[in-house]
């Protein structure tokens, strides 16, 4: 009896582990929504995303899969990257370059002191962008101390 007890507890720990976890789509942000069904663009909503020990954000991240990095980076006024910026990118490297965009218009940046701005993370080499949505100005900052870090510790 004891160990089919056991078993039970062992296989209930793995399946409240391992169990798929989603957000149901209406709680997913309105940029997640635009995206999802794209072609060419995997979407994907993070809720409560682990910045740090006490930063936790929802992220959407786009990842183009194919041709479509063009059209993320004109949607996004991405600009294209500079010769120091693309001799890291040809050395394999994953530098993420950070910036505040406007929360209802991506493509705009957004000023330093302003409450209505997210944070958005592009990775040209993995084709990506994630936008942090963010609350207030110690989440931005926590997320740009926690982007600059993984972008110099590589």
């Amino acid at each position: 009896m004891p160990t089919i007890i056991f078993l039970a507890i062992v296989l209930v720990a793995l399946a409240v582990r391992l169990w798929p976890r989603t957000v149901p789509f209406d709680q997913c942000s309105d940029l997640y929504k635009q995206y999802v069904a794209v072609e060419g663009i995997n979407a994907t909503y993070i809720k409560d995303y682990k910045v740090n020990d006490t930063v936790f954000v929802d992220v959407t991240l786009l990842e183009a899969t194919d041709s479509m990095w063009h059209t993320l980076m004109t949607d996004f006024n991405i600009p294209t990257p500079d010769s120091d910026l693309q001799q890291f990118i040809d050395a394999g490297e994953n530098l993420v370059v950070t910036k505040l965009v406007d929360k209802t218009h991506y493509s705009r940046p957004a000023a330093p002191c302003s409450s209505n701005c997210e944070i958005m993370a592009i990775s040209y080499t993995t084709h990506s962008i994630s936008v942090f949505h963010t609350v207030d100005a110690g989440e931005r900052h926590a997320i740009l101390y926690f982007n600059l870090d993984k972008s110099t510790n590589q």
